[in-house]
């Protein structure tokens, strides 16, 4: 079968799929949100990695259904860095949806944050069931999962005990009830329970950070929303209850994925195929802080990077632990635009329909033309792009180049006019220069510059990589930049005068 395929990740694990399950009419791949804050393009990451593996099911005359589930029963554990709502803090340890939406535009916290989930996956075009967990835990559809599990209780605390800490396994249980009288969810221990009639009796005396329990002690059912299993079983309850075939997750999550594949099969399930994929990491080869805020994260990359960018950072060698910084941006987004129709991995990152014809415009002129120019209104821009790229071509696709617009003036904002500098150059070097004008009044072909700023470096025993470092650091104020011809023809010899001029002043004054 797989020699139809292109070698690529998706259609192995759609492989692997159909060989453990053949006869199965319609399988199931899940993915998981945790409602504890803002969704942001890395949850939307794993959905469209998600969906890869479902589009070549598709591809081999295979059905599937994808669930993205929300753990919106969890408690919170700490107010997120990004909202800006300092009374949560006498919430803490509730879950989610019973905590008021800081926004007041909501039922809950947990629903603003599923609203913004659901919004979010709207705009990827990929259908997928959403399903929450208050509503699983209240609505009945666990409810035999739940029972089934507590008639294993004793099974499933014997396995995961021994993967516990020493100081953590005493009274520890694998239900979180939901105490009766403040509503907490991480202060209750559990004391005792009736497998028979799925209840607990809880003290509420537990505590984490600064949240303490209120005291309370109580029997009640663990059915009907009251409660919920600490993650690890709650990851196998619903892997038992929807039958999932498929689930991808970070590689941190490893160990946490064989245990909750060991409570399915304890419960005489059949767990699903798993798909690790590797984190990434800062520029400078650290794992990626959600809380810092600093920096490219999936949290942030959408304010500089296009969804086709982040289809293809998903796409490209999952199992390969992979850099973020201000230049993988634009590297990832000027691919997809570059792509060729006919590479495989085309219609994965255009699964939503075909790439308009930019006649060959890369994110990166877009940010070369925002600093050169130093204009951000989008007008205005746009009036620039169609010069070099055909008016009539940029009028047809302008949402789209818009969307282009926004972005990289966000990135010029944030990254290069912070950077920008005035060079520091020798007289010698400011001649050189001023014979770079004369070759631009010489010629309007690209390759013609391009060639001449080589030409004028061997003149003058320079190397050509140093004499383009000046032009780039009189033109941008930085050390590198896009092919100098290109460039000129982009941005125009009237503004690339104006760049020299008043480069010029500012080394003189």
């Amino acid at each position: 079968m797989m020699s139809n395929y292109p070698n690529l990740w998706p259609y192995q694990e759609a492989q692997r799929i159909i060989e453990r399950w053949p006869d199965k009419p319609r399988y199931i791949l899940e993915t998981g949100f945790g409602a504890s804050g803002h969704p942001h393009m890395g949850t939307i990451g794993e959905v469209v990695r998600t969906f890869y593996v479902a589009k070549a099911l598709r591809e081999m005359g295979r059905e599937s259904e994808i669930i993205v589930f929300s753990d919106d029963m969890d408690g919170l554990r700490k107010i997120p860095t990004n909202i800006d709502a300092p009374w949560l803090q006498e919430h803490l340890g509730k879950p989610v949806t019973r905590i008021p939406d800081p926004y007041g535009c909501h039922q809950s916290f947990g629903h603003h944050m599923d609203a913004e989930l659901l919004e979010m996956m709207a705009k990827t075009e990929i259908q997928a069931t959403f399903r929450s967990a208050t509503d699983c835990y209240a609505d009945g559809t666990f409810d035999e999962g739940i029972r089934h599990m507590f008639r294993h209780m004793q099974g499933i605390i014997d396995l995961v005990l021994p993967t516990m800490r020493p100081e953590n396994r005493e009274g520890w249980f694998p239900w979180l009830p939901v105490c009766e009288n403040c509503g907490k969810v991480y202060t209750t221990r559990v004391e005792s329970y009736d497998p028979d009639a799925v209840t607990v009796t809880y003290s509420c005396t537990g505590s984490f950070r600064d949240v303490h329990g209120c005291g309370y002690r109580g029997t009640q059912s663990a059915l009907g929303g009251r409660g919920k299993f600490f993650w690890k079983a709650d990851w196998a309850l619903r892997w038992y209850v929807f039958g999932v075939n498929f689930e991808m997750h970070g590689k941190d999550l490893i160990d946490s994925a064989k245990l909750s594949k060991a409570i399915v099969r304890l419960l005489g399930g059949d767990p699903p195929n798993t798909m690790f994929y590797e984190l990434f990491l800062t520029e400078e080869g650290r794992k990626i802080s959600k809380s810092s805020g600093i920096g490219i994260s999936m949290e942030n990359w959408g304010r500089w990077g296009t969804q086709d960018s982040l289809n293809l950072l998903m796409f490209r060698n999952p199992r390969q632990q992979k850099r973020l910084s201000p230049e993988t941006v634009i590297q990832y987004t000027d691919e997809t635009l570059t792509m060729s129709p006919e590479d495989p991995q085309y219609p994965f990152i255009y699964y939503h329909g075909d790439r308009p014809d930019l006649g060959g415009l890369r994110y990166s002129d877009i940010i070369n033309l925002v600093n050169a120019i130093s204009e951000t209104d989008p007008d205005v821009l746009l009036e620039y792009l169609g010069r070099s790229f055909g008016h009539e071509r940029i009028r047809a696709n302008e949402p789209f180049v818009r969307e282009l617009l926004e972005k990289a003036i966000h990135y010029y904002e944030d990254f290069i006019l912070p950077t920008r500098r005035t060079p520091e150059l020798t007289e010698a070097e400011w001649a050189l220069v001023e014979e770079f004008e004369q070759l631009i009044e010489r010629t309007d072909d690209a390759e013609e510059i391009q060639t001449g700023v080589f030409d004028i470096a061997r003149a003058h025993g320079m190397q050509p990589k140093r004499f383009f470092q000046i032009l780039y650091g009189v033109l941008l104020g930085s050390d590198s930049g896009p092919r100098i011809g290109g460039f000129v023809t982009l941005v125009g010899k009237d503004r690339i005068r104006e760049l020299i001029r008043t480069a010029r002043e500012k080394a003189r004054s």
